[in-house]
């Protein structure tokens, strides 16, 4: 998946973990675009919380399916789509800063004194030198597993810029929000923003790397146009260097262009171009150097850039891409699919000493379709208390698959819970080899009373008490969120 792409996914994932009760977008249309999505995808065959390339492949088309969908839905969901922005830049920002530079390189290459080309000029030379130590630094960042690297960040200039475009970009008139909006746009930020930070401060160190490829471009071209109206004469002057080393850096320098122009470097000229006392033996033509010095600007310079720029821009892809399939993923999908799972499934659930009543059972048959299917359904026997033993002998099971309910406020007791548990256990394995007893914790009362250190608490308690017996311990809780009154977890 491209950027886009994933935008979208994550958009989808934030609008349904955000929107829990589906009141933006019911559960029946959720289950929809999954059943025409999944593709024989089942909720077992996913591994793990990162995503595969099949998991991947079930996303993106079902968020597709869902866009395509959303055109003739209400307006709030379109309105609530459209909040869910990142931080990003734009091309006509980029693309004026590369017109900039190439401004700027040819406004800076001074070719030297009235008609002199001296080769030594600092605009050229320091161009150059500066250009030679930012590729071997963007070599070292780009290709070796550095800090920088690694974190995604694409140092000072582009952090500084990167901030800049984001408060451009994402500066607008605030708009009143629901509370349920609200929650579908921290959720979004939650999942999205630390990749788009990610993808802009790479994209920006590109876009700089291409800005000095155009820096030094605008030098090149103003070689040649201040040479075509003016006749120019090569020569050189220095303090630090002679004769000898002069042609010794001239022949390091110019080597590379030379190859590649098959142009041989005239050596031979440098003692009579030296200019000395203010003047020079014996000038020589210039173009052959301006040749030369345009070449080692596109060899050293351009080429580098310009390579480092894309070299770059696939890493960075593919940075963002194992960011974001790294998103703990695992719990989602198997949840998107096991709502369209479990159809001709019936699910026994036994009720310790609660009397079933409808509010409650609207919060259990989530547990209930979460853990085997939105498409099971449950069946609800009540255990009374004190009538444990009674009902575990008695008791025949009607599938391997079971669910023992318990008040989660009442403190497990091995004694009664636990025996209740392992009675229920035995009864399974004498019919059933591998039995799923799932034990299914009823806090529905507590989570506007409890706090939750004080549920997750209760609920080590209870996996400490039926350890060994249990397959797995699943809490039921009622949350008051934005225009509903329940919601599972």
């Amino acid at each position: 998946m491209d950027w886009n792409d994933w935008q979208r996914v994550l958009k989808w994932r934030a609008l349904e973990e955000g929107d829990a009760d589906g009141v933006l977008v019911s559960a029946e249309r959720r289950r929809e675009a999954t059943a025409h999505t999944r593709s024989g995808l089942m909720s077992e065959e996913v591994r793990g919380d990162a995503l595969d390339a099949r998991g991947e492949l079930f996303l993106e088309k079902r968020a597709g399916w869902l866009e395509r969908e959303a055109v003739g839905w209400r307006g709030e969901l379109i309105r609530v789509l459209d909040m869910l922005r990142v931080p990003q830049g734009r091309w006509a920002w980029a693309v004026t800063g590369w017109v900039a530079a190439i401004i700027t390189g040819y406004w800076l290459t001074d070719l030297g004194q009235t008609s002199e080309f001296n080769l030594l000029a600092l605009p050229l030379v320091g161009l150059l030198a500066w250009n030679a130590v930012v590729i071997v630094l963007g070599v070292l960042c780009e290709l070796m597993p550095g800090a920088a690297a690694q974190s995604g960040r694409g140092g000072w200039l582009a952090e500084f810029l990167a901030h800049g475009v984001s408060r451009s970009r994402l500066a607008a008139p605030v708009v009143e929000e629901n509370t349920l909006a609200l929650v579908v746009r921290k959720r979004f930020e939650e999942l999205a923003w630390p990749l788009a930070w990610t993808r802009l401060h790479m994209r920006l160190r590109l876009w700089l790397h291409v800005a000095a490829a155009m820096l030094a471009l605008g030098g090149a071209v103003a070689l040649y146009a201040r040479g075509w109206s003016k006749e120019y004469r090569a020569v050189w002057e220095s303090t630090l260097l002679g004769e000898s080393s002069a042609g010794a850096f001239f022949e390091t320098l110019f080597k590379p262009a030379s190859v590649l122009l098959r142009t041989p470097v005239p050596l031979e000229q440098i003692a009579g171009m030296h200019r000395t006392a203010g003047k020079a033996a014996q000038p020589a033509a210039a173009l052959p150097w301006i040749h030369l010095y345009a070449g080692t600007l596109l060899v050293l310079v351009i080429l580098p850039r310009l390579l480092l720029a894309g070299t770059g821009a696939l890493r960075g892809r593919r940075m963002v891409s194992s960011r974001a399939r790294a998103l703990s993923w695992g719990g989602h999908v198997r949840g998107l699919l096991r709502a369209v799972e479990g159809g001709d499934t019936l699910i026994q659930v036994l009720v310790h000493a609660i009397e079933p009543a409808a509010t409650h059972r609207e919060v259990w048959d989530r547990g209930v379709r979460g853990r085997f299917g939105g498409m099971a359904r449950a069946e609800y026997v009540r255990i009374p208390a004190g009538e444990e033993d009674e009902f575990a002998a008695a008791w025949q099971p009607a599938s391997a698959q079971v669910v023992l309910l318990f008040n989660m406020a009442t403190t497990p007791e091995a004694e009664v819970q636990r025996r209740l548990v392992a009675d229920l256990r035995q009864r399974l394995l004498t019919k059933h080899a591998e039995p799923d007893l799932i034990v299914l914790l009823d806090a529905t009362s507590l989570a506007g009373r409890w706090s939750p250190e004080k549920i997750s608490g209760r609920e080590q308690l209870w996996s400490r008490t039926v350890e060994g017996l249990a397959t797995e311990v699943i809490v039921a809780v009622r949350k008051e969120t934005p225009r509903t009154d329940a919601a599972m977890s």
